[in-house]
């Protein structure tokens, strides 16, 4: 195989998270640049041209909101799909459905803080959760084909050069950061994941250095969401953005959040609802964390396990109470630490899957092109399954980079 030059080089790396309470991407340009996080609520809404003339002319979008024509469809992003279009986050659609708007959106953004031209060539990763995995071949061909198109978007039409699409499972990049961080004795154990999410729970086993289990589940945050709402019954809606943090609040003694939920009038109806939300809250958490128990115990025996995503503080006594309990250390967020200057929007522990997937993608990347990378900004190593693809990797992605795909 012949070595690609440097003009055949990707201008920008993109990783994508479509995550059910936040679309996160971090992106770069290739080789060396300081990484960025763009960010957006995840809602979406699919909108006519007239629509897009009507409410978008001679305006200028709000941060991390965006709209994307694709092949004479019309799709708006972030929080303007909520606000204005009554856009939804499709919970209980799969992820790849809205996955091509989406990352289309969160591309012309990259390239707009990134002062690109709209048609550089990128290559690009997305995380999936483990059951939705193999939706990856398709994924790429639809966004080879929109590319192809061509994109509509605030700043013109834009043409660029899709050169490799990768898909990742969902709490990948973690694992393999847990497993530079044991060295030898990641080797010996059975180290399990739990990545729990807003729509959606996955886990990964990786048994004595052997991937041997990935799954997921629907048992996210919302489910509990769903589970508060329809057990209230006082007029609540599973799509109200102020639930989530005021049970995250509830659960740690402050009730002003949950008591701002009564859409009531008078004092004492209020009183009456905040009293069923603090007898509700504790049984439907109490559920939720017995289901997510019960679903791992059917899955494997552990001698460590992985905690990470954006629920997992929400149920954090719970589940460590339940793993000391049963002498199973637990690591959470994998030992990840996140560089401040990413996490320039305050989300903390909900990057750490995106962030390590990004570094690992940099390193493939690295090995195919030959850079030698003097400092890299964490220390990741490619999953082992990456690994054992990694020729597979070589000859279809290369050529795909040579043709142009």
């Amino acid at each position: 195989m012949s070595k690609i030059t440097k003009n055949e080089l990707p201008k920008l790396v993109i990783s994508f998270d479509l995550g059910g309470s936040k679309s996160k991407t971090i992106a770069q340009l290739y080789p060396d640049s300081t990484p960025i996080l763009i960010a957006m609520s995840p809602e979406i809404a699919d909108v006519s041209a007239s629509s897009i003339e009507h409410h978008f002319a001679d305006k200028t979008l709000s941060p991390n909101t965006a709209w994307v024509g694709v092949n004479g469809k019309y799709y708006v992003l972030g929080d303007i799909a909520r606000s204005v279009f009554m856009g939804t986050a499709a919970l209980k659609e799969l992820k790849y459905q809205h996955a091509v708007p989406k990352m289309l959106g969160m591309l012309w953004l990259a390239m707009c803080k990134f002062n690109l031209s709209g048609s550089e060539p990128f290559v690009a990763q997305l995380l999936l959760p483990p059951g939705e995995s193999n939706d990856g071949q398709s994924l790429g061909a639809q966004l080879r084909e929109a590319l192809k198109q061509g994109i509509n978007t605030p700043t013109g039409k834009l043409k660029p050069k899709l050169r490799h699409f990768f898909v990742s499972p969902e709490g990948s990049g973690i694992m393999d950061y847990r497993e530079q961080s044991l060295g030898d004795l990641y080797a010996q154990k059975n180290v399990g994941m739990i990545m729990l999410g807003y729509r959606n729970a996955s886990f990964l086993l990786s048994e004595k250095d052997y991937s041997g289990k990935a799954e997921s589940t629907e048992l996210g945050m919302s489910w509990m969401v769903q589970q508060f709402v329809e057990r209230t019954a006082v007029g609540l809606s599973k799509d109200d953005l102020r639930i989530v943090p005021a049970l995250v609040e509830a659960s740690k003694g402050n009730f002003d959040e949950l008591r701002a939920l009564s859409r009531k009038s008078k004092e004492d109806a209020i009183q009456s609802d905040l009293k069923l939300f603090r007898e509700v809250l504790p049984v439907v958490k109490d559920e939720y964390c017995r289901a997510l128990l019960r679903w791992i115990r059917n899955i494997a025996l552990l001698d460590e396990i992985l905690i990470c995503g954006g629920t997992a503080t929400f149920v954090k006594k719970e589940l460590t109470e339940h793993f000391n309990k049963e002498k199973i250390p637990v690591v959470w967020n994998g030992g990840v630490e996140i560089p401040s200057k990413i996490d320039d929007q305050g989300l903390g522990d909900r990057l750490a899957d995106v962030w390590t997937s990004h570094q690992s993608y940099l390193k493939m990347l690295d090995k195919n092109f030959s850079y030698e990378r003097n400092q890299p900004s964490v220390i990741v190593v490619p999953s082992t399954e990456a690994r054992n693809d990694n020729d597979a990797w070589t000859r279809k992605g290369f050529l795909a980079m040579k043709e142009g795909a």
